[in-house]
């Protein structure tokens, strides 16, 4: 008989949470597949088996377990498994007053600025237990939101819900007879300008912002329509919602949009591709409820199912052709083939490659990344990359930069800036004898300077502004830096925007945004100019 040993690898503490079991009780395994997570104060940890055979939980999930110690055994023998059956624990306690907390809840807790000694609880303390102190949520906020039978028992934790998730139902609601005649009549409205549907939905007590655009033949039928200003559908958008769309500011979505279900909830500054589908079979099930949170991406072609929730955070990607079901399609369930219908949820920060598949009842942890044309079938941890078919974590997705390697990034970014500007056909050139690096930037558009700012002291070199020429820094000071008044700030580790801009401030912040460094405040969108 073999044990599952924990080992004490990358851990500071005597215990460990078990947070999840991959594989059943009592299902076979194979040597080296992975069977368990457990999370310590350091690091989640994907456990493997040592063997083959059949596996026996000695704990389970949630349970505060010993390092050094077995989890699990796997048994080789049906004598074996019965001798097996008889070394089952419980949940092993930990020292009384040595609560500790997992990885991700200090990240959570520092992130949001929680004071995790304000958290009183006897062992680990768990991401949900830092979530529940969020400002503006109450202990039991996830509890209720789980426990809501309209999302299926799906749990909101490491998802930013966009702010329409929660208002007032009763904002945006339509006359009943303008909804019939949207049900029955539907070209009659979707033949109209934009503006003339925008005054359309708004006399019928639609609450929609200014400079919406409808493109040629959109339509939307729902007996409750909220969008927020600047929001751009493209040209045949067809939404048909049993209850309500919501979408907020600045949201784009390209053309040949088809959205079916009974909810759904976009978050500001999304964009999304052309020719996307949500809905497929079941969307008219009562579960069937799409969040999409602010500055999420959503490529060209891709499919999501939501017959049952699907909750996709803040700032992720699901990249062209990618797929979310919800449920299959197959043989009879009487016959012993699967039928499963359960919830996605694609967590904050979270990317799904081209053309990934997504499958009912998976979890995308927060930043985990799933590689190009995988197939995910069970939960994905936080900050790991999943490739292949089954989807299995391959390693990190982040590294950790020194402050050298950090700072050789940056001066790269801005020769690849010069190296843009100039292939536009701007004029471009490096201000001599600087004792900071500063770009030159002479266009038809406007005149500016762009400076890369490695220490505090740095500032005092910078020069004088004019009126003529726009002035922007970028910033890799940690905790900010004070800049001469005129300059703009682009705090590249903060993702902040200090001090107003035009031209040159816009421009490279989309040079930034493509990189990856979106800065937050206000939503924002690239609306043109020297990029």
């Amino acid at each position: 008989m073999l044990e599952v040993l924990l080992t004490r690898e990358d851990a500071n503490t005597e215990f460990a949470l078990l947070a999840e079991w991959l594989v059943a009780d009592g299902e076979p395994v194979e040597a080296g597949q992975p069977i368990c997570i457990v999370e310590t104060t350091k690091a989640t940890v994907e456990v493997e088996t040592p063997g083959a055979g059949s596996l026996v939980h000695l704990f389970a999930a949630g349970a505060e377990v010993e390092l050094g110690g077995a989890v699990g055994l796997i048994a080789e023998s049906e004598s074996e498994l019965a001798e097996a059956r008889t070394r089952v624990s419980g949940a092993t306690a930990a020292p009384e007053g040595d609560a500790k907390a997992t990885r991700k809840a200090r990240e959570l807790a520092e992130r949001h600025g929680i004071d995790l000694g304000s958290i009183e609880k006897r062992g680990f303390i768990t991401a949900g237990d830092v979530e529940a102190l969020f400002p503006g949520s109450t202990a039991g906020a996830d509890a209720a939101s789980a426990a809501d039978p309209l999302l299926g028992g799906v749990s909101t934790a490491g998802v930013s819900l966009p702010e329409s998730w929660s208002e007032d139902l009763g904002r945006g609601r339509l006359d009943p007879a303008f909804v019939e005649l949207l049900r029955s009549e539907p070209e009659r409205i979707a033949q109209l300008g934009s503006d003339e549907k925008c005054a359309a939905y708004r006399e019928a007590g639609a609450v929609i912002g200014e400079g919406v655009e409808l493109g040629a033949g959109a339509l939307i039928v729902a007996e409750r329509v909220v969008i927020g200003a600047r929001v751009s559908l493209g040209e045949r958008a067809r939404i048909e919602c049993a209850e309500s769309f919501c979408v907020g500011e600045l949201t784009h979505v390209g053309p040949d949009l088809e959205l079916r279900c009974q909810r759904a909830f976009v978050g500001a500054n999304v964009h999304g591709g052309r020719s996307i589908r949500i809905g497929g079979g079941g969307h008219r099930d009562p579960w069937a409820t799409l969040a999409v949170g602010d500055l999420a991406f959503l490529g060209d072609e891709i499919f999501v199912n939501v017959c049952r929730p699907v909750l996709i955070g803040r700032e992720t990607f699901v990249t062209q052709r990618a797929m979310i079901v919800t449920h299959n399609i197959g043989h009879s369930l009487l016959e012993g083939f699967e039928n499963r219908f359960a919830p996605v949820v694609v967590e904050d920060r979270a990317q799904i490659g081209l053309g990934a598949v997504v499958y009912a009842g998976c979890r995308i942890g927060e930043r985990a990344i799933i590689a190009s044309n995988s197939y995910v079938v069970s939960d994905i941890p936080s900050g790991k990359l999943a490739i292949g078919v089954p989807a299995r974590p391959a390693g990190d997705v982040q590294v950790r930069l020194s402050e050298q390697r950090r700072a050789e990034l940056a001066h790269q970014m801005i020769d690849e800036l010069y190296e843009l500007l100039e292939l536009r056909g701007h004029t471009v050139s490096w201000l001599p004898d600087a004792a900071v690096r500063v770009l030159r930037i002479e266009s038809e558009l406007g005149s500016g300077q762009v400076a890369l700012l490695e220490r505090a002291d740095a500032a005092d070199a910078l020069p004088a502004p004019s009126a003529a020429t726009e002035s922007v820094a970028l910033s890799l000071v940690p905790g900010g830096v004070e800049v001469p008044a005129g300059w703009a700030v682009l705090d590249l580790l903060a993702q902040e925007v200090r001090g107003d801009g035009g031209v040159v401030l816009d421009s490279v912040r989309e040079f930034c945004r493509k990189r990856g460094i979106r800065f937050g405040g206000a939503p924002w969108r690239y609306s043109g100019g020297l990029i």
